[in-house]
């Protein structure tokens, strides 16, 4: 075995949790070389990690694709590891020519994967132990998992936007009140103004973070805090935001992207769970608390929810403030 082929996942906390796998790979399996296959922002993230040796962007065109698969097939491949469930993700691996395809068996595409695993019921096993569990079968054995450095430019711009908000000298706290998923995983905003008010009055920066899409949310919660808060929503790319998260001090954050990128960088993260469950997606760093109320319904995994978010309803600003003050946060 002389050369894997890696095929990443495209979300953002789906990749962090791939993190062990590719220190497993690197450091069990000295000697072969690792190309690692996803979107170009994840790659250009985790690269400082050195888990890989080539690095090839996932293409958003169908030409861009086939040629992809072309460079991939001229590289011989002799083992394709399949970490997300899509069917295009095993016809990739199948099409590189990899003698070994190891994924996970989904949508029909069983009979592209050589090592066809079944898959425990979601919540049953951590993503991450399931990304390793593929890696196992080619001797990969888990190694510890160092926190991630941002990207050079990312901490140099977050830096600079932390010292224009007025926040150099705070202890920065990170609120995340969205989730692309769904209602069925954001808590209450007010409920996330009320956490953000306690943190500004005890001396936190509070920058609250987004998407384009959820800066209006973001933008509600930074002005019902008041002074201390400012909303980034919109505002930062990939790399800025993980030197933010290697800067804080704390996140609060929904089951979402942030919530994996603050705990990968070592801040404190409390992560709030509604219909998923942190069993399969719990972020893993240094200092993760999750905060749960889950009814006999969770977890459904339902992104909207037909009788009003009983799990998230049930948490209230006080548990989640206790979550971030267990201990030390300076």
């Amino acid at each position: 075995m002389q050369r894997i082929l890696v095929r990443l996942p495209n979300w953002l906390g789906d990749a962090l949790m791939a993190r062990p796998l590719l220190f497993a790979l690197r450091r069990s399996l000295r000697g072969v070389e690792i190309t690692a296959v996803a979107p170009a922002p994840l790659l250009a993230l985790i690269a400082a990690d050195a888990t890989f040796h080539r690095a090839e962007p996932w293409p958003a065109t169908a030409a861009q694709r086939a040629a992809l698969t072309r460079r991939l097939r001229a590289s011989s491949p002799d083992v394709a590891l399949v970490l997300p469930p899509s069917f295009s993700s095993a016809w990739m691996a199948w099409r590189s020519g990899a003698r070994r395809r190891i994924g996970y068996r989904h949508e029909l595409r069983g009979p592209l994967l050589s090592d066809a695993l079944p898959r425990a019921p979601r919540g049953d096993r951590h993503l991450a132990d399931e990304y390793l569990a593929l890696g196992a079968r080619i001797g990969a054995a888990p190694v510890a998992v160092p926190t991630l450095r941002p990207p050079a430019e990312g901490a140099r711009a977050a830096a600079a936007r932390i010292a224009a908000a007025g926040f150099a000298d705070r202890p920065l706290a990170l609120l995340a009140p969205g989730a692309l998923y769904g209602p069925a995983k954001r808590w209450d905003a007010e409920r996330f103004a009320v956490v953000g008010r306690a943190l500004a009055g005890s001396g936190h920066g509070v920058a609250v973070c987004g998407s384009a899409a959820e800066a209006p949310l973001a933008g509600a919660v930074a002005r019902a805090i008041g002074p201390g808060a400012v909303s980034l929503a919109g505002t930062t790319d990939l790399p800025e935001l993980a030197g933010l998260c290697a800067l804080a001090t704390l996140a609060v954050s929904n089951d979402s992207g942030l919530a994996h990128l603050a705990a990968a960088c070592g801040a404190r993260t409390v992560a709030i769970f509604g219909s998923t469950s942190p069993g399969w997606t719990a972020p893993r760093g240094p200092d993760v608390r999750v905060v749960q109320r889950a009814p006999v319904c969770s977890p459904c995994f339902q992104r909207t929810c037909r009788i009003g978010t009983v799990c998230l309803r049930a948490i209230g600003a006080d548990e989640v403030l206790a979550a971030c003050a267990a201990g030390t946060l300076s």
